[in-house]
């Protein structure tokens, strides 16, 4: 199998987990009208979501080297499917359990095609193909708002996560091709002494700490924007579902964009950590208008303004991330510590939507939610700056 098409795969497989850990929070007020539960138990599911995915992050981080990154992208996928089946019955047990084994399947994707990337990518274009394939999550979530409320229109609720949990299953059963690297680093690894905790990369690379923060702030204000946004327009702002959900679809493609453009700066030579700086600055702006909009009337386009500043923000900022993980670690190490920033960012994601998602129901917890996420930004965007190398030679 040769790169590019390695490389097309796991983004397909990317777009695959990513659809589905996004299809729920893109018709939330509908499955939780047919569940009879309140609006805000999006925060619980989406909690459950990523506490399942922080910890197949680390798993599946310390035995990519072993399985081989395309068995580890099979059974993500594989888990991914069972969990929308799981959501498909509409009772709470099912949803729950749906969501647990969808978290399981969407963290071990990053760290096994981080492996797999840092192992033939040249670096002249690292940074880009880490964002190509990174921009699989985005595509992925902003498909999902696309198709999800149209089939759960025109289908039912239970089709919507039928249909892709079954085509899901289908491509894991026929996904079984190994690409020639891994079948020579199965056969290595076994020879391998057993490593070092995960934990004790962060003393051993001091450069990864400051990108586990970032991780960690950014997911979390990430999956804040896209559990926020849509609820927010429609309650405080007079806007449509359909017209909230052009906003969200927005977002994402715009982050999309932003990931192939990012990761081709780095690759000329900006510094990755003067790119996750300015992520910073715009998503502060961004956070500023929605808390603005949230105390005061404010003209359609600003919101427009926020959503693209937001995009380019929370959402671009990741392929450049993995990418410099891939150069301030050994190269056996890519897998492993991409499994630890995904898991510092799988827990931002737990911890801030979960606090944050509460203040749903209320326009003025919303601007102070808001509020915060400009701060947060502010902090990430000052710390990558400080650090930064400010000279190129």
């Amino acid at each position: 199998m040769n790169a590019l098409t390695a490389l097309l795969l796991l983004t397909i497989i990317q777009i695959a987990t990513s659809f589905a850990a996004t299809a729920v929070l893109t018709i939330s007020p509908l499955l939780a009208d047919s569940l009879a539960v309140s609006a805000r138990w999006v925060g619980v599911y989406t909690a459950l979501l990523y506490a399942a995915a922080a910890c197949s992050s680390i798993w599946f981080g310390n035995r990519v080297h072993r399985l081989g990154a395309f068995q580890v992208s099979r059974w993500c996928l594989a888990l991914c499917a069972l969990g929308m089946l799981l959501i498909a019955s509409s009772r709470i047990a099912g949803v729950l359990t749906g969501s647990v084994l969808m978290g399981m399947g969407y963290g071990g994707i990053t760290p096994a095609s981080s492996y797999f990337l840092s192992q033939g990518t040249s670096i002249k274009h690292r940074s880009l193909l880490f964002s190509i394939r990174q921009s699989g999550v985005p595509a992925g979530a902003a498909l999902a708002a696309l198709v999800v409320p149209a089939m759960t229109q025109h289908l039912g609720l239970s089709w919507a996560f039928i249909a892709p949990g079954i085509i899901g299953l289908a491509g894991a059963a026929a996904f079984t091709s190994r690409s020639p690297q891994e079948r020579s680093q199965a056969a290595q690894s076994h020879a391998v002494a057993k490593p070092a905790s995960v934990w004790s990369l962060l003393a051993s690379y001091p450069p990864l700490r400051i990108l586990a923060v970032v991780a960690f702030l950014f997911s979390g204000l990430q999956v804040t924007t896209l559990a926020m946004l849509v609820p927010f327009l429609h309650g405080f702002q007079q806007m449509t579902i359909a017209q909230a959900g052009w906003l969200l679809t927005l977002v994402n493609l715009v982050g999309v964009i932003f990931r192939l453009v990012w990761g081709r700066c780095v690759d000329r030579g900006v510094s990755a950590l003067h790119m996750l700086a300015l992520s910073g600055l715009l998503g502060t702006s961004g956070f500023t208008i929605l808390a603005w909009a949230a105390f005061a009337s404010i003209p359609a386009f600003m919101l427009y303004l926020a959503a693209a500043a937001l995009g380019i923000a929370v959402i671009a900022w990741n392929g450049v991330l993995f990418s410099e993980i891939a150069i301030v670690v050994a190269r056996e190490e890519v897998g492993r510590a991409t499994g630890l920033c995904v898991f510092a960012g799988f827990i931002g994601v737990v911890l801030l939507p979960t606090v944050l998602t509460l203040a749903i129901t209320q326009r003025f917890c919303s601007g102070l939610v808001f509020t915060l996420g400009a701060l947060l930004c502010l902090l990430a965007g000052w710390q990558t700056w400080r650090r930064a190398p400010h000279h190129h030679h």
